[in-house]
Order: C-alpha cells, then structure tokens, then sequence
C-alpha cells in the first residue's frame, strides 16, 4: 500500500511554495443529477444523516453529509450508466461503524453487496442514491479486512448495475422530527 507520510519539514515546505500561488482553500461541494429532487433530498438527509443547507427551488437542493454539500438538481444532467465505477461520491467511515452502515443501508431499503478491500486494510462497499449515482463507503482502517474478498478493482466483485433500484421515502428515518 503506498505510504503518504511526510516529515514536518515536508509540511512546511510545500506550504510554504503554495503560499506563493494560486490555490484553493477547502473542497465545497458536488453536484448530481436527481431523478427527483424531493426523494433525494429526503435519502440524503433522513438515510445518510445530512443537513438541509438549500431546497433553492422545485429542481435544486444541497443535503451537507460529513461536512461535504451535496448539490441535487433534476434539470442540466443525466445520471452515469449503471456499471460505471466513475463517478463516484465516497465517504470515511471507522471500522466500527462500517459493518452497522452496511445493515442500515439495507434497512432503508438500499440495495448493497459484500464488502471488499483492495490490500487487506481497508473495507470497502458500493451502493446507489435513488437517481444512480454511485456512492462509496470507505474504512481506510477496517478490523475485518483480512476476511474479505481482495480485488484490485470491482470489477468481478461488485455488479455495479446490479446495485439500481426503487427506493421507497417511506423507509426514511428522519434525524430530527
């Protein structure tokens, strides 16, 4: 697994050289297209536990899930195919919670599939909002690694296309009501 540890010194360094240009501050959203813009507003908030930021007008909202804002419009988009690994939204999430998100998922009403790990250290598992798109649960660190199935890649391991389905508001949980 490749290693991204850089001294302080490294650190400071490179800092000090972006200072000197052009540079961004912080990521601030993405924007996906939305089958319907009510549904996935309430998957966003009441499944994956986001804060509504904006409901702007009938065909735009922004849902903030783990400090990220996630854009939704139903109008300028067409989802990505069903097999397509790219794009992707992916979330962190620590090894004790990855096994009860993959349940809860499920519970809701989200199809998902077995997790697997690339080298043995992490967990990783696939699963769709409800227009398509593509969302990762990623567990840099999961306890259970060793025991999955390892890939380079989904493919063969994940049936992407397999992950669609309908999904129905009312298994939604409100975080607050």
């Amino acid at each position: 697994m490749p290693s991204f540890t850089w001294s302080t010194e490294r650190i400071r360094a490179f800092e000090a050289a972006l200072a000197k240009r052009p540079h961004f501050s912080r990521f601030n959203h993405v924007s996906v297209w939305a089958r319907d813009v009510e549904v996935s507003k309430r998957f966003y908030a009441d499944v994956l536990g986001g804060r509504v930021v904006n409901e702007g007008t009938p065909h735009f909202a922004e849902v903030e899930v783990a400090g990220v804002i996630i854009g939704m419009s139903d109008v300028r988009g067409v989802g990505a195919p069903a097999e397509a690994e790219f794009p992707h939204i992916a979330f962190e999430i620590e090894s004790d919670q990855f096994l009860p998100m993959k349940k809860w998922l499920e519970d809701h009403g989200v199809k998902t599939h077995e997790p697997w790990t690339r080298h043995q250290v992490e967990g990783l598992m696939y699963f769709k909002d409800p227009a398509g798109n593509l969302i990762e649960v990623y567990c840099p660190k999961f306890a259970g690694a060793k025991e999955l199935r390892t890939s380079g890649t989904p493919i063969g391991v994940v049936d992407l296309a397999g992950l669609d389905y309908e999904w129905d508001p009312a298994l939604a949980e409100p975080v607050l009501t």
